[in-house]
């Protein structure tokens, strides 16, 4: 496309971290629906509205995921709208 993109070389580096055992159904499902945003596109800029829930309905049974993983995506979802929106 005529694009050139170029990439620091520490750009994916990674911190590890330890997700608890009674988090791990949430972190999955998180994961599983990371792709699942609803987006809005202004002169501003982007707005994150907010996850995708027939998305993440579909993602959840197919995976297996207990109703419970339900309410912690929600409270994940809140944090993470408040970074990709401009806050902290």
């Amino acid at each position: 496309m005529g694009v050139t993109v170029e990439v620091a070389p520490d750009a994916f580096e990674a911190e590890a971290i330890e997700i608890m055992a009674d988090n791990r159904d949430s972190m999955l499902g998180f994961l599983a629906v990371e792709t699942q945003w609803r987006v809005a596109a202004t002169m501003a800029g982007m707005i994150w509205l907010g996850l995708d829930y027939n998305a993440v309905d579909v993602a959840m049974r197919r995976q297996g995921m207990p109703d419970a993983v339900f309410a912690d995506l929600r409270t994940m979802e809140a944090e993470a709208l408040a970074i990709l929106n401009g806050g902290e």
